[in-house]
């Protein structure tokens, strides 16, 4: 079939503008997102099947997230976009055979892009979408743990733009900024009984918090090309502090509606209405920070069709913060119409200000190597592994994040090469990669010595994902 020089021309633009737009698609669709820990998410299908190690290598439109400093050394306009699949399941049972085992399985569907574009020989600008810190539990209904967490969800969305500039031949820079949004939700029941009127058996009130908030960070990047055979890379991210604003409703679970009790004012009120006239919808506050990391890495061709890479990751996870939410009123503020006279009726006070747990996490240094080999011009096999520390301990291991150390083992293939023209002229449009990753990771069973909650947490991961990306 032959078509107009016009019509090819037309074509070349449509491609880049319908592949972008899908991507933001599927970047921004809103998802359920799920994790071992809040940093398990790769945001590069290549990456991933590498194990994450990727700060030395960083020679695609991903190297944005991993180290932006690569950026410098791709010409023309790149485009990377990724998706991934992920279901995991965590259990927690009590050691002496006790009630359990209790199951949370969220599922995922996280996406990334990433474009870079070199205006000037050595000078390239960057910019994309990624989620690096994520998380969720939903747990069986009724379980031990109800008090703490029936659910909870931590979402994260880094938008970074990067210069990257090579200094000198084979040695690059890179300075960039991260605007973060952030949100969480967190689910937990209370206990309700009347002191001076005892009811027949407490009444489990929903706490429901749902918050967002927003912050700035720096991210900075070095990669030097010491020799065609090795590379070696580092990155840095700040820390970025989220100020967290929201709301805290709350509703019984059960259906009390017949239940009365005296009242100081009239000859009864109905166990719902107190409930209802107790618990006061708050506005409440947080802050969490996401936390300073540190990577570097080295990526060895020893053969032409042979590449090794390895990484180190430090992550500052000890100034995270707690899981803590507290009201813009304090005390007897919290509803000034259950003024002192009730409380003092029904012996109720008015202490729900501040409701959470501490997370007393710790700095972590993760260790992520690859391997990929290339048994052809365009085709890439790889493999990879990731050793992950839990930024926990058994004393600050609980149903809000009971983080575990884990193992990852990840495998997968990509393929570079040419596109052509879908009219059928043969005329060569851009350059395409295409990846495909799967990984699985495993952990050992973490006991808890947490005062209640002294139970044993197990969990196991499987993503599959896929990426693509155009070269013009």
């Amino acid at each position: 079939m032959i078509i107009s020089r016009a019509r090819s021309s037309r074509s070349r633009g449509f491609v880049p503008a319908l592949v972008f737009a899908l991507a933001m698609a599927l970047t921004l669709v809103p998802s359920r997102l799920g994790a071992d820990d809040f940093s398990f998410h790769e945001p590069s299908a290549r990456a991933a099947a590498l194990g994450g190690a990727f700060t030395a290598l960083a020679d695609d439109a991903s190297g944005l997230f991993y180290n932006p400093a690569g950026l410098a050394f791709l010409s023309g306009f790149r485009l990377k976009t990724n998706i991934a699949f992920s279901t995991r399941t965590t259990t927690a049972a009590w050691p002496d055979g006790g009630p359990g085992p209790y199951r949370t399985a969220p599922s995922e569907f996280l996406g990334s892009i990433g474009v870079s574009w070199q205006p000037f020989k050595r000078v390239t600008i960057g910019t994309g979408l990624f989620s690096p810190y994520n998380y969720e539990s939903y747990w069986t209904p009724g379980w031990s743990g109800e008090t703490l967490n029936e659910r909870n969800r931590l979402r994260s969305l880094y938008f970074r733009s990067v210069v990257a500039v090579e200094v000198v031949k084979g040695f690059a820079l890179s300075a960039g900024v991260d605007v973060v949004s952030s949100s969480l939700r967190w689910l937990h029941t209370i206990p309700f009984d009347i002191p001076n009127y005892p009811l027949a058996r407490p009444v489990d009130i929903d706490s429901s918090h749902r918050l967002h908030g927003r912050g700035l960070g720096f991210v900075a990047g070095a990669l030097w090309k010491v020799v065609p055979a090795l590379r070696i890379g580092a990155r840095y991210q700040q820390g970025v502090p989220i100020d967290y604003t929201g709301t805290d409703i709350f509703n019984a679970q059960l259906d009390i509606s017949g239940v009365t009790v005296p009242d100081p004012h009239r000859p009864s009120r109905r166990v719902s209405d107190l409930i209802d006239f107790y618990y006061a919808t708050q506005d409440v506050t947080g802050r969490l920070t996401f936390p300073r990391e540190i990577a570097g890495g080295f990526a060895l061709t020893p053969l032409s069709s042979l590449s090794v890479y390895l990484d180190v990751v430090w992550d500052r996870w000890s100034e995270f913060g707690d899981w803590i939410f507290r009201s813009v009123n304090e005390g007897a503020a919290l509803n000034p119409a259950f003024t002192a006279e009730y409380q003092q009726f029904y012996g109720l006070e008015l202490n729900y200000d501040t409701q959470g747990i501490p997370l007393t996490q710790r700095d972590t240094t993760d260790i992520k190597a690859g391997l990929e080999f290339r048994p052809g011009r365009y085709l890439a096999l790889r493999a990879g592994y990731a050793r992950r520390q839990s930024s926990v301990d058994e004393a600050g291991r609980t149903p809000v994040y009971p983080d575990l150390g884990r193992s990852i083992y990840s495998i997968g293939f990509g393929y570079e090469g040419p596109l052509f023209s879908v009219w059928g002229d043969g005329e060569r449009v851009s350059d395409l990669s295409f990846d495909v990753f799967l990984r699985y990771a495993s952990s050992a069973p973490g006991a808890s010595t947490f005062p209640g909650f002294e139970m044993t947490y197990d969990s196991s991961r499987l993503v599959f994902g896929v990426g693509a990306g155009l070269v013009f």
